[in-house]
């Protein structure tokens, strides 16, 4: 049996088997452990556990799950992440006085009117005066998004500070496209995303895709200058052809072509 699995593509095996996520989920709570929240974080990799319950039962668990979940990382191979334990403290929703109602309502209405009279394209504007920082949502392509950041950014800091808000920090974002269910790319990016980000050696920093034609894009952190950077590139790239090669994959393939890429941390194509 072992022989048989080690000629299966490493994602191959990543596809067949339940997401990380899962399995450390369903493993604490069938030990019975007490777990307010969970999730993975990719800058920098760590697995963080928020902890429900009082002080002593943190003080109690903390080294056994941390046990529990090291376990899990070493019987899939995965070395890249950190662990953090942490005591669940459940939020209590600040009401803001009625000088900071004052402050959020300007501020969102002045920079709706003036980004609505410059035609920007975008779907949100909120201020949080707790939190000195203004948040707005583009819309439109990545391209456009891009072109256009920093001046949306100026016009919410001039506004700001007009109104005599000064120091707001602004904090501009682009709408992404939901991914269908029926969406190849969605079926076979997440056993690429985990195997490659969960291990240090492919040095792999985000993996994404456009649907058509379908193009998987990896970025990694190695310089294109680094002497190992097109063998690094080239790993990669193996890596998962073999994986789309499989039986599974090709079954929700299908004849389409799929394309991928590998870039260096200065944008270099490295494949």
């Amino acid at each position: 049996m072992a022989e048989v699995i080690s000629k299966i593509p490493y994602l191959s095996l990543i596809f067949k088997s339940k997401p990380l996520e899962q399995m450390i989920w369903e493993e604490l709570k069938k030990r019975g452990y007490k777990i307010g929240s969970f999730g993975i974080t990719y800058s920098p990799k760590t697995i963080h556990i928020w902890v429900d319950e009082s002080e002593s039962y943190y003080n109690e668990v903390k080294d056994g799950i941390k046990k529990t979940v090291d376990e899990i990382l070493q019987s899939k191979g995965y070395n890249s992440y950190s662990v953090n334990i942490t005591k669940y403290q459940e939020r209590k929703d600040y009401e803001l006085n009625v000088a900071e109602k004052k402050e959020k309502t300007v501020l969102e209405s002045e920079i709706t009117k003036k980004l609505t009279n410059l035609n920007y394209p975008f779907n949100m504007v909120q201020a949080d005066p707790t939190e000195d920082t203004i948040f707005i949502n583009m819309e439109g392509s990545k391209k456009y998004y891009n072109e256009v950041k920093r001046d949306v950014e100026q016009i919410a800091k001039e506004i700001a500070e007009s109104n005599h808000y000064p120091g707001y920090k602004i904090k501009v974002t682009r709408v992404t496209v939901e991914v269908r269910a029926t969406d190849k790319g969605s079926q076979i990016i997440p056993a690429i995303a985990e195997g490659l980000l969960s291990k240090k050696e492919y040095k792999v920093k985000g993996v994404g895709y456009k649907s058509k034609p379908l193009i998987i894009m990896i970025s990694t952190s190695i310089q294109s200058s680094d002497l190992t950077a097109k063998e690094l590139g080239m790993k990669i790239d193996k890596e998962i052809n073999e994986y789309l090669k499989s039986e599974d994959i090709l079954s929700i393939l299908g004849d389409e072509k799929v394309k991928v890429i590998v870039y260096s941390m200065d944008k270099k194509k490295i494949n």
